[in-house]
């Protein structure tokens, strides 16, 4: 255990009591006592229970600088550029049946999956190949 890197979460009549870590979901857990929550005024904004039970990740820090980065620009690129990777496993999934794999150990499934790519490649370029030709409007002057 270590108890050194949990944060101590101040209340505004002192600390919260430490009540636990959850090994399930990688938190700390902190009560806060009808004693120290009951005369707080922030506690309408807190909570309506009788006490306050805060539960905070032990990344919480990472976390909290995820958040930070999602309204920049390369975010937003990352995203789009992930939206398109995305879908083309979908269409694998769905399309070309490799929601499930046929072999095991990894040299035949990296085969089964090559082999599904490329037929996704083939498509791809036949769809690319026989689009029909965009007319020329002639210039007027």
């Amino acid at each position: 255990m270590q108890f050194d890197s949990r944060p101590i979460l101040l209340h505004l009549f002192g600390p919260l009591n430490y009540g636990g870590q959850s090994h399930r979901n990688h938190s700390w857990t902190y009560i806060g006592t009808r004693k120290r929550c009951g005369a707080c005024s922030l506690r309408p904004q807190c909570t309506s229970a009788a006490f306050r039970c805060l539960v905070i990740h032990q990344h919480e820090p990472a976390r909290q600088r995820a958040r930070e980065l999602v309204d920049t620009p390369e975010f937003a690129k990352a995203q789009r550029q992930r939206k398109k990777v995305e879908a083309l496993f979908a269409e694998l999934k769905n399309q070309i049946g490799v929601r499930r794999l046929r072999l095991r150990r990894l040299k035949f499934v990296r085969e089964q999956f090559f082999l599904a790519a490329a037929a996704q490649n083939i498509k791809r370029l036949v769809r690319f190949l026989h689009q029909p030709p965009t007319p020329v409007l002639p210039a007027t002057t």
